[in-house]
C-alpha cells in the first residue's frame, strides 16, 4: 500500500516528522504518528486516562468476583487446597504473560493487539497466515470472555431469587433472559454512553475494592472458621477422575479464569494518550492489584466455607452465595452481599464489550473478516465502531441459546474463554523470543522494556504456562462423561476454526486480508 494512502488523513505538517520517525528510534514520537507507522490513522477519541484504563482492567478482570463464580470447579477437583495452590500458580503464570505482552504492546500500541504484533514479528513467508489466524482466535476469545462476564451476571441475578424463594428452581430459559438483559444493557452503554465509560470504570473500580473490603469484614467477623488443615492440606477429589493429579490440573480453570481480561488495555491503546507508557502501567497495575485482592479473598472464603457437600448442592447454583447466607443467617444480608459481585460482573460485561468490539473493528479494518468494510466503520458523531459493538452483542446473544440445551454450557464458555485468550497470546510471545529480542535494536523498544535475560526467562515461563493450561482446559470437569457434563469447548472451537479457514482459503480472505503495515518489522533490521 502506497504511503499517500497510508497517511492521507494526517495533517500535512506531520508528514515530514512521520517520514523521519520511521527510520529512527520511536522515543518522542506522538501517538498519532506512531499509529501511522503501524499503518493506521487516528479514528477513535483518546479520552481514557491511565487511571480510567487501569480501572477498566480491574473491572473486566473482576478477579475476586469471578473467583466467586467458579469456586465450585476447584472444590470438585481437589477441595480448598486445589484453589489455594492453583491460585498462586495462576498468578505467577498470569504475571509472566502480562509482563510479556506489556513489553510488546509498548513497542506496538495498536487496537489490533496480538494479531498486529505477530504481523511485525513473524517471518515474512508466514506473516499473513499466522497473523490472520491469531486475529481470528483473538476475536473469538474476546467475544466469549465478554459473554462469560455477562453470563455470570445474568445467572447470579437469577440466583438472587432462589435466595429469597427456596421453591424457585431457576429455569434455564429465564437464566438466558437474564443473560440477554445484561448483554443488551452493555450494548446500550457502549453506544450511547461511551463518553461516560471512563468515569463508570473509575466508580466501578472504587466499588470493586470497597465492596470486597465490606464482604471480607463480614466474613472475618461473622463466620465460623475452618482449620488450616482443611484449607491447605485436605485434598478432596469429588470429580470422578481416578487420578488426583489430573483432577487437580483440570481445576486450574477455576484459578485461571478470574485472571483473564488484562489484554483489554492493549485493545484500547488507541483511546488514551502516551499509549506506549500508559498501557503497560494499566495492564500490569490492574493485574497485580486484582491478584492480591483475589488471593486475600480466596483465603478468607476458604476459611469461611460450609461443608463441601452442602456448597456443591446449593439451590442457588453458586457456592459463594450459600457461604454468604450461612455466614449471615439472613436472606436480606446475603442478597445485599451477593449484589456486589453481580453489579461488578455487569460492569465487567460493559468493559469487555468495549474491548471485544475494538478487537473486531481493528481486525475488520485490516480486512480480516467477512464484510470487513461494513464492520470497520466508525460512527463519526460518537467516534465509536457501532457496527462492531452490535455484531459482538448479537453473537453473545446467540451464545445464550447454548444454555437452553445444556446446563453445562456456562462451563464450556469459561473453558473456551481461557483457551482462545491463551492461544492468541502464545504466538506473539513465541515470536518475540525467537525473532524479536535476538534482532531488535534496543532503541526500537517502547517505554516498558525487559532486560534480555529476564525477558527471555519470563517469555519462556509464559509459553510453558499457556501450554499447560490450554491442554487441561479441554478436559471435562467430572467423570464419567455424559452429554450433560461434557466439555463442549473443543466442539465450538473446531467449528469456529473450520468456518474461519473456509473463509480464508475458499472465501477469498487470504486475498483480501491486509497484513498490518510493518515499517518497523523485524526483518527490516536483521
Amino acid at each position: 500500500m502506497e504511503d499517500d494512502v497510508k497517511y492521507n488523513d494526517m495533517k500535512k505538517d506531520d508528514l515530514a516528522t512521520l517520514e523521519a520517525a520511521v527510520s529512527r528510534p520511536i522515543a518522542g514520537v506522538s501517538d498519532e504518528i506512531r499509529l501511522a507507522q503501524l499503518g493506521h490513522k487516528q479514528e477513535l477519541n483518546r479520552g481514557f486516562s491511565v487511571l480510567a484504563l487501569g480501572s477498566l482492567v480491574l473491572c473486566l478482570m473482576a478477579t475476586w468476583e469471578a473467583l466467586s463464580t467458579v469456586i465450585s470447579s476447584a472444590l470438585v477437583s481437589g477441595g480448598p487446597p486445589c484453589l489455594f495452590y492453583n491460585y498462586i500458580l495462576a498468578f505467577i503464570g498470569t504475571m509472566a504473560i502480562v509482563l510479556s505482552l506489556s513489553e510488546i504492546c509498548s513497542i506496538y500500541p495498536t487496537a489490533g493487539g496480538q494479531y498486529h504484533w505477530v504481523a511485525v514479528l513473524a517471518p515474512p513467508e508466514r506473516r499473513a497466515a499466522v497473523s490472520w489466524a491469531v486475529g481470528w482466535i483473538s476475536v473469538s476469545g474476546q467475544i466469549v470472555l465478554t459473554a462469560s462476564a455477562a453470563f455470570a451476571a445474568g445467572l447470579q441475578f437469577q440466583s438472587l431469587i432462589a435466595i429469597s424463594d427456596e421453591t424457585y428452581d431457576r429455569p434455564r430459559w429465564q437464566g438466558m433472559l437474564f443473560y440477554w438483559a445484561v448483554v443488551v444493557y452493555a450494548t446500550v452503554v457502549n453506544i450511547f454512553g461511551v463518553k461516560l465509560l471512563p468515569n463508570v470504570n473509575l466508580v466501578a473500580g472504587v466499588l470493586h475494592i470497597a465492596g470486597l473490603a465490606a464482604i471480607m469484614v463480614t466474613l472475618g467477623v461473622m463466620s465460623e472458621k475452618n482449620t488450616p488443615d482443611f484449607v491447605f492440606t485436605e485434598v478432596v477429589n469429588s470429580s470422578g477422575w481416578a487420578n488426583d493429579g489430573i483432577s487437580w490440573l483440570i481445576g486450574l480453570q477455576s484459578a485461571v479464569f478470574p485472571m483473564l481480561g488484562y489484554d483489554a488495555a492493549c485493545h484500547l491503546a488507541e483511546e488514551l494518550p502516551n499509549a506506549s507508557r500508559n498501557v503497560p502501567i494499566a495492564m500490569l497495575g490492574g493485574t497485580a492489584v486484582n491478584g492480591v485482592l483475589g488471593f486475600a479473598y480466596a483465603i478468607l472464603l476458604l476459611f469461611s466455607t460450609s461443608p463441601l457437600d452442602a456448597l456443591l448442592s446449593t439451590p442457588t447454583g453458586f457456592p459463594f452465595m450459600q457461604i454468604f447466607l450461612d455466614v449471615t443467617g439472613s436472606k436480606a444480608g446475603s442478597i445485599v452481599m451477593s449484589l456486589i459481585p453481580c453489579i461488578l460482573a455487569t460492569v465487567g460485561g460493559i468493559a469487555g464489550l468495549a474491548s471485544a468490539s475494538r478487537t473486531l473493528w481493528a481486525f475488520a479494518r485490516d480486512e480480516g473478516l467477512p464484510f470487513a468494510s461494513y464492520f470497520s466503520h466508525v460512527q463519526p458523531k460518537v467516534q465509536v465502531p457501532v457496527r462492531a459493538v452490535v455484531v459482538v452483542s448479537v453473537l453473545q446473544l446467540l451464545l445464550g441459546l447454548l444454555y437452553l440445551g445444556n446446563v453445562t454450557a456456562f462451563n464450556a464458555v469459561l473453558s473456551l474463554s481461557i483457551i482462545c485468550s491463551y492461544l492468541s497470546h502464545i504466538m506473539p510471545i513465541y515470536y518475540m523470543v525467537v525473532r524479536g529480542r535476538p534482532t531488535m535494536e534496543r532503541s526500537r523498544y517502547g517505554a516498558f522494556v525487559l532486560s534480555k535475560f529476564m525477558g527471555n526467562a519470563i517469555n519462556i515461563v509464559a509459553i510453558m504456562w499457556i501450554i499447560l493450561v490450554v491442554v487441561f482446559s479441554f478436559f471435562p470437569l467430572t467423570m464419567p462423561v455424559t452429554p450433560d457434563n461434557m466439555n463442549y469447548s473443543l466442539v465450538v472451537l473446531v467449528g469456529w476454526l473450520i468456518f474461519g479457514l473456509g473463509y480464508y482459503y475458499l472465501g477469498g480472505g487470504n486475498r483480501k486480508y491486509q497484513v498490518p503495515y510493518h515499517d518497523l518489522a523485524v526483518e527490516d533490521h536483521e
